[in-house]
C-alpha cells in the first residue's frame, strides 16, 4: 500500500510536463484537395442550380389539365400550319399555365390572334331549317285502267247512263256518275256531264289535293250533296232555271281526310285551325270553274260549295 502511495504522488508531479512534451503544435484538419482534382468535380458533378422537383398540378384537375394543353396545342400547330407560318426561326414553343381563376392561357409565337370559332350559319339557310316550306305540288294521278273510267279520262271513275230530260230545258245529253276522282272516292253518286266532270278532275287533281297536302294523311273523300237537279236558282219557285237542270254544277258540303277528320264548310268555314285549308279549296276552283259560289256569296251557300262550268260573258269567272 505504502508503494502504490508512492508511484500515484511521482505521476501527478510529472504526468503535465510528460503531456505537453508530446503534444502538436497545431489541430489536425484535413487538408486541401489539389487544384486539378477539385476542378474536375466543379465541372462534372456540381450543377449550375439545385435539382428541385417540378411542381404538381392542382389536385382534381390534372386530367382536365392535361387534355386542355393537348387540345390547345394541337389546334395551335395546326392553325399555324396549315397558314404557312411555321419557320426555323419560331420553333414550336408553347407555355401552358392555369391562372387562379381556373382559365387556361397559351403564350406562344404561333399562338392564334382570336378564338377559331364556327362561322354562322347563312339567315336563309336557318330559315329554310326552322320553317321548312310546305310543298304544294301536285300529288302523281292515280293509275287506272280504261275499264271503269268515263270521258275518256282513266282517272274519273263511274258510268255512264242514259240521256237524261226533263221539263222546261231540263236534262243533260251524256251523263255520267261519277264514284272517285283521282283517287278520291265520292261520299255518293252524282249525276253530271262530261264538261263538269273534265273540270272536276282538274281541280281536284291539280288544286284539291296539294292544298290539302299531308294534312290529316291527306284528302280522302268529297262530300257531294248535288249534282243534277231540275230546278231553278236557289230552288226559288220562279226565275232563272239553274246550272244543276243542265248537269253543269256541283254542291260539296265538306271534304273527309285520310285519318277520319272532317272539313265541314258549315262549321269549319270561320274556324281558325280549318279555316284556311276550306278558303284555299274554294279560291283554287275558281278556274277550272267559271262559276264558285261560298259562304260569303249569300244565305244560300253557307253550307256547301257551288261549283259550275256555265259560261258567262267575255269568257270570264264569278267567284264569291
Amino acid at each position: 500500500m505504502r508503494f502504490g502511495g508512492i508511484v500515484m504522488g511521482v505521476l501527478l508531479a510529472f504526468g503535465p510536463s510528460i503531456a505537453a512534451a508530446q503534444a502538436v503544435d497545431t489541430s489536425l484538419r484535413p487538408v486541401l484537395r489539389p487544384a486539378a482534382i477539385e476542378s474536375k468535380f466543379t465541372k462534372t458533378a456540381a450543377p449550375f442550380v439545385s435539382l428541385r422537383p417540378k411542381v404538381r398540378p392542382k389536385r382534381g384537375a390534372s386530367a382536365t389539365h392535361s387534355a386542355v394543353q393537348k387540345v390547345v396545342v394541337e389546334q395551335t400547330i395546326a392553325a399555324d400550319i396549315s397558314a404557312r407560318k411555321v419557320t426555323k426561326t419560331s420553333p414550336l414553343k408553347n407555355v401552358v399555365a392555369q391562372t387562379q381563376t381556373g382559365v387556361v392561357t397559351v403564350t406562344s409565337p404561333l399562338a392564334v390572334a382570336k378564338s377559331l370559332r364556327p362561322k354562322k350559319r347563312p339567315r336563309k339557310l336557318r330559315t329554310a331549317l326552322l320553317q321548312p316550306k310546305k310543298s304544294r305540288r301536285a300529288e302523281k294521278p292515280v293509275r287506272y285502267k280504261k275499264k271503269g273510267s268515263v270521258c275518256g279520262i282513266n282517272g274519273l271513275r263511274g258510268y255512264h247512263v242514259k240521256r237524261i230530260s226533263g221539263k222546261g230545258g231540263c236534262g243533260v245529253k251524256n251523263p255520267v256518275k261519277l264514284t272517285e276522282v283521282d283517287g278520291v272516292k265520292m261520299t255518293r253518286e252524282v249525276s253530271i256531264g262530261c264538261n263538269t266532270a273534265t273540270a272536276f278532275y282538274k281541280w281536284v287533281q291539280k288544286s284539291a289535293k296539294p292544298a290539302v297536302g299531308r294534312k290529316g294523311g291527306g284528302l280522302a273523300k268529297v262530300q257531294v250533296i248535288g249534282g243534277y237537279a231540275c230546278r231553278n236558282r236557289n230552288s226559288a219557285k220562279n226565275g232563272r232555271l239553274s246550272e244543276h237542270a243542265k248537269g253543269n254544277a256541283l254542291d260539296i258540303a265538306g271534304f273527309v281526310l285520310k285519318d277520319g277528320t272532317t272539313l265541314s264548310v258549315l262549321r269549319d268555314w270561320r274556324s281558325r285551325s280549318k279555316g284556311s285549308v276550306l278558303k284555299q279549296l274554294h279560291k283554287t276552283a275558281c278556274g277550272p270553274f267559271k262559276t264558285v259560289l261560298g259562304p260569303n256569296a249569300n244565305r244560300f251557300h253557307q253550307d256547301h260549295f257551288h261549283f259550275d262550268v256555265a259560261q258567262h260573258r267575255g269568257g270570264g269567272t264569278y267567284c264569291k
